[in-house]
């Protein structure tokens, strides 16, 4: 099993973001587990040195290109990019649509379609361009052919797959499902929650996110305790301010949150609930961080497969769609920040659903059934 010969695809930044925080890790592991990798990634900015030091010291063979430009027409440039430079692969895990579909085309090996989430659904709910969105709804054309044909899928979550099955006639039969994924190792547990429960948002933000919303919370929790909300601001955001309810702004990098994040009570990732069926795939990668360190987080109903997980394990908090009832989530968030269990409730559900090392199993099970 060692020896499977693997090509992974993004379109994604190791640099940065989801590539920083999940990718990097991932294919660290695997390196480390003995597979040979061919790694193929989109750069907004040149690599440096150490870090493609970093990859040759663990035998990976890394294929950046450059990103280029934003837009449908630098996109389609990017798929024929991933075709003309995919290798030849005992399995070839596609991070996404694109990817995936320039996978298939390139026909080099079986191909995982690692979906991560609703990709044309969230492109275009988060554009404020009326063409472009209209462009993003007909890129599921992605997903229709991505479904048929690959020969197995991963998922974020349990809760997106009736949804793939009820708009594609057929989805791929081998598959499994690996939430986003966090090194249990480097974001360490921290028992304890101090007062004043002060929050936190971690990371970019965009209008997948209800900032309205979570400013109208935070003003409910801040009438039962007295608490500041912070935003660690990523290097690359293009924003300056959230205007979310947020009174400090500092700089972070994806690195640092692993110490940032046991200096606050709780986390926010309230999404927009007018983003529709693609809530059901979304897991985004600050809530696994957050529950590993020991933090609740504070989540929008419908997210993921979340409605159920902090139910079962009372490690967060689901804001309801009725605004009325925000106050009896504020007591809700005071309460589970009260018992001095939270901690390890959070982490606990963090090792059972959030684990690198187990997702890292599924797929080694998944590429060794492809």
């Amino acid at each position: 099993m060692s020896k499977i010969d693997l090509a992974y695809l993004t379109t994604d930044s190791i640099q940065e973001g989801v590539g920083s925080s999940q990718i990097l890790p991932l294919i660290s592991e695997l390196s480390r587990l003995g597979l040979t990798i061919n790694l193929l990634t989109f750069e907004k900015n040149t690599p440096s040195k150490e870090l493609q030091d970093f990859f040759e010291s663990r035998g990976v063979s890394w294929n950046f290109r450059n990103f280029g430009k934003l837009g449908a027409t630098a996109g389609l440039g990017r798929l024929l990019e991933i075709v003309r430079n995919t290798p030849e692969a005992e399995v070839v895990h596609a991070r996404s649509d694109i990817p995936a579909v320039a996978a298939l085309m390139a026909d080099k090996g079986p191909v995982l379609w690692d979906v991560r989430g609703l990709w044309s659904d969230q492109k275009a709910f988060t554009t404020y361009n009326s063409l472009k969105r209209e462009l993003y709804k007909s890129a599921r054309i992605l997903e229709n052919y991505s479904a048929h044909h690959a020969q197995s899928m991963s998922t974020l979550t349990r809760s997106v797959v009736p949804v793939l099955e009820f708009r594609n006639r057929y989805i791929p039969k081998l598959r499994t499902v690996v939430p986003t994924s966090v090194d249990l190792l480097k974001f360490a547990f921290s028992g304890q929650i101090r007062k004043p429960y002060n929050g936190l948002y971690s990371g970019t933000f965009n209008r997948y996110y209800d900032l309205d919303k979570s400013r109208e919370f935070i003003k409910e929790f801040q009438k039962l305790h007295s608490s500041e909300v912070s935003w660690a601001r990523p290097i690359e955001s293009l924003q300056s301010k959230l205007s979310a309810g947020e009174s400090k702004i500092f700089s972070s990098s994806q690195r640092e949150m692993a110490t940032i994040i046991p200096n606050f009570a709780y986390g926010l990732a309230i999404c927009s609930e007018s983003a529709g069926p693609s809530l059901k795939g979304a897991v985004p990668t600050k809530i696994a961080e957050f529950l590993a360190c020991g933090r609740p987080v504070v989540v929008n109903q419908g997210l993921g497969d979340f409605d159920d997980l902090f139910e079962n394990y009372a490690a967060g908090i689901t804001i309801p769609t009725d605004k009325s009832k925000l106050k009896d989530a504020a007591l809700d968030l005071l309460r589970i920040l009260n018992d001095p269990e939270t901690p390890f409730r959070c982490r606990e559900l963090a090792e059972t659903h959030f684990s690198l090392k187990k997702g890292i199993e599924s797929y080694l099970n998944l590429y060794k059934k492809m």
